[in-house]
Order: C-alpha cells, then structure tokens, then sequence
C-alpha cells in the first residue's frame, strides 16, 4: 500500500477557529487549501458539533459559529479533512510534507506553505489518585457533555475542580446539558478589585461573565474557593475526594481537610498549554510565557515563526480564546498566501482587535494564574509518566542527581518517552522541576520526534516513502 498524495499551496493544520480562519483567508487570497484536522468535524474544543439528535448544545452561539466558520472556508474554496491526523511534517523542496494518518490510511500533503493552529491541550498536574478511574481532565468532561447524551459514565456526584475561567465554561455546560454538578473546587480567589478593573476595561465581555456566573449557580453546586483537591480516593475506581483550603503562601491546609464521598466522577483542569509539538518538530522557535500557557511558538505579528513559509495562529501562539484565535487565523492565512504572491489583505483592523482580545486573556490570567510548581507533596510511589510507568521518586531521584532540564529527565527516567511524548506528564516534570528551583524558563521542553501521535507502523512506512520521494526528486 502507498500513500495518497496531495498538494496546495496552504496547508492548515487545525480546524478550530484558528484554523477555519486561516483557512478562509487563504483560499479567498486565491490560494489552493488544505485544512486537516484530526477530529471528525470541524470545529475544534470551542465550537465541538455534537454527535447526539436533539443535543442541548445544537443551538448555542459556538456550535453555530463553527458550523458557521467551516461553511466560509469551503465556500471560498477549501479543502477541510476531517479524521485526519498530521502525525510528522518535513521540509521538502519547495515547502513542507505533512504525513497525515487519514481513518487508517496514509496521506501525504505536500504545501508551499503550513500554517499550524493546532490548538491547545489540558494541563494535567498530578496530584495523589490522579490516574484512578473517574478522575478526568475538565475539559473531557466537556466534550463527553457537549458531544454526547449528555450524561458522564459514572454514577455518584460530580466534582469539578482546577482553576481558571474554564472552569465556569465547564460549569456552564453542566447547566446546559442538565447534568447535576455537585460541587465547584476553585484555587483562586480572584479579586474583586481586579475582576472589576477587568471588566471596566473590557465591558463588552461583562454579559459573558455574568450568565458564567448565573449558570455556575445554576448548577446548585457547593462551591470551595481558594481551595483544592489533595487526595482522590478509592479502590478500583474514585469514591471520595479530599480538599484543602489554601494558606497564605498558596499551599494547603492540611489540617483544614474536607472529604467529600459517594463521588463518581472528578473531573480537574488547570487551565490550558499550547499544542507545540508540529512546530517544535519542523524547528520553529519557541518561548515561554506563564500568562500564556507555558512554551508557545514564536511568530510575529503576521503569524510568521523563525522558520520560511511556516505560519502559526491560535493558541499555538499562546492561550487567548476564541475571539483572538480567530483574528490571529485570519492574519495568518492571508500572510501565508500573501508570502506565495496572492493578494494581501488588510490586516490593520483584525490586528487591533487582536491586541484587545489578548489583553483581555492577560487580564484573566493575571487574576487565574497557572501554578507554576506542584502545590503539594507527592508520595514516591505516585505515577507521573503512565506510559512509561514512572514514578514521583524516579523524577525525584534524577533531578537531585543533576537532571536539571525536561530533556535530561526525560533521558534519565525515559517520563515523557511513551505514546503521547510528554503531552500528559510534561507538565507533571516541569512543576516538580520548578519546585526544585529550576523555572520552566530555564528547563526548557521537550522537541516533539517521529510519529507526532501513536499511528500504525505500516502507515508511517508508507507515509515516510512518499516524503523521501518529495525530498529526492530532481
């Protein structure tokens, strides 16, 4: 079997807002498109379709909007691939390969010119019983209510926990799909000085917040802010959850523990990290910055990375919302079209609202801040890396012993070597890092390698035929 293969002039990855955009943008430039994503129907975690006749989410602002977005994008002339997963990418001559795992079969899609808006992802911080049944990401959570029936697997109350305004969009969906949600564990307690200073700012945002809050109260659960979870307990799957409240230097209370029992399902959410591996695989510079979800591609204010002809947008760049992914796809797309000689469109206005909307990010991220570091102890025999089976006490041993980057404690322990390259323990190694006084600025991350995903063998065979051919032609 080989590959099929592709060509265009642009090639989106992502088909979120970001990547809608970007997408849209080019083609109208006149640009041959190729928008891939991963997912069965476009739209990306914002505006996720549900799969379910009759969902309560059929009708709400962002389902439309993505419905709405992917529409533009073919009319003006895109190719959108749906269940369509880039698993590596390389430049070839004349622009980039992307090898994509197409419903089980191999694609090669040969661009002169990518622009990546992969997205972002959780930020899974461990905590003792993370990795029990029933313990799941928040915004897992979300996408079982807003793609499903409606209804989490697990019976027994539900408790959401993390930090960050994600947490009221969890909270929101919950409302929507009727889903009892029995109580709301908040690390912060933001300032009410500084939510108002926020919003006097940005008053067009104020309604948003509101129905965020009603549907929060909605939900009738009991909420706990300024504290976490510190312990999920049970045998074989999650039974109780222990919370703290936080002291003044931000660590529990341990003496101040509540256990909530009969629970069922605990869904926790740190807020968000950008998708990094594409653009950490073909080279692109990177930075870090807290108040954007850690290590994020490095583009100017076109999208342009340190790499010729590779784009970024989204939370690729750093963690903002819909509303600046959006703007940032579509300065982007057009670049990238403009760079191969189509039409430049006027990018001065999207540019302006992208500024505001991301100074309405900083301003949330300053109230929300990402814990930095682990905020409490972890018994060694706790699991980090579940791929590779390592422990709190290998990461531990290693960083004592002078593993003082991720890559070296990647090296020394192999966390981070598994199927998901670091995606679910990265930020597990980096806290335990940083509360041994290495900054994730000085840590650094992990260069993502061959295959970007798990995919079968036969079909990175194929595709990797298809690109030596691309790189080797006269």
């Amino acid at each position: 079997m080989t590959a099929e293969r592709l060509s265009c002039d642009v090639a989106v990855v992502g088909a979120g807002p970001a990547g809608l955009a970007a997408a849209s943008a080019a083609a109208t430039a006149g640009a041959s498109v190729i928008c891939l994503d991963a997912f069965g129907q476009p739209g990306g975690q914002y505006a996720m379709q549900p799969t379910q006749a009759g969902s309560a989410f059929a009708e709400t602002s962002a389902v439309l909007s993505g419905q709405d977005a992917a529409q533009q994008a073919a009319a003006a002339g895109a190719k959108i691939l749906c269940g369509a997963e880039v698993f590596w990418g390389a430049p070839v001559p004349g622009g980039f390969c992307l090898s994509v795992n197409r419903q089980g079969s191999a694609l090669a899609v040969e661009a002169r010119a990518v622009v990546v808006a992969a997205g972002a992802m959780e930020r899974p911080l461990p905590f003792p019983g993370w990795t029990l049944p029933g313990v799941i990401g928040a915004g897992a959570a979300q996408r079982m209510l807003k793609t499903g029936s409606g209804a989490l697997p697990m019976t027994g109350s539900t408790v959401l926990a993390g930090s960050g305004p994600f947490l009221l969009a969890v909270a929101q969906s919950f409302a929507r799909a009727g889903q009892p949600l029995d109580h709301f564990v908040e690390m912060q307690r933001p300032s009410l000085t500084g939510l108002t200073g926020l919003f006097m700012r940005h008053p067009d945002r104020v309604f948003e917040a509101m129905r965020l809050g009603r549907d929060l109260r909605g939900t009738g659960a009991t909420r706990h802010f300024g504290h976490i979870v510190t312990r999920a307990i049970g045998r074989d799957r999650v039974e109780a959850v222990e919370i703290a409240p936080l002291d003044g230097s931000g660590r529990p209370d341990m003496s101040r523990t509540t256990r909530i029992e009969r629970v069922g399902t605990l869904a926790v959410g740190y807020g968000f990290q950008p998708v990094i591996d594409l653009t950490t695989a073909l080279g692109a510079a990177h930075d870090f910055d807290a108040a954007l979800g850690g290590w994020h591609c490095r583009a100017d204010d076109d999208g342009a990375t340190t790499i010729p002809n590779l784009w970024a947008a989204g939370e690729t760049l750093g963690i903002g919302g819909a509303a600046p992914a959006q703007l940032s796809g579509r300065i982007a797309g057009g670049a990238a079209a403009a760079a191969l000689g189509f039409p430049a469109d006027d990018t001065a206005e999207p540019r302006k609202r992208v500024r505001r909307a991301r100074a309405f990010a900083a301003g949330l991220a300053a109230l929300f801040p990402m814990p930095r570091h682990l905020p409490l102890e972890l018994p060694d025999d706790e699991l980090i890396c579940r791929c590779e089976d390592i422990r709190a006490g290998d990461i531990a041993t290693a960083i004592a012993e002078g593993a003082h980057e991720s890559f070296a404690v990647k090296t020394w322990t192999r966390a981070g070597m598994g199927p998901c390259q670091g995606r679910i323990c990265g930020a597990g190694v980096a806290a335990a890092l940083a509360r041994a006084g290495i900054p994730s600025e000085t840590a650094s991350y992990n260069r993502a390698h061959l295959p970007l995903r798990p995919v079968p063998l036969p079909l990175v065979r194929d595709a990797m035929e298809a690109q030596n051919q691309m790189e080797t032609r006269a």
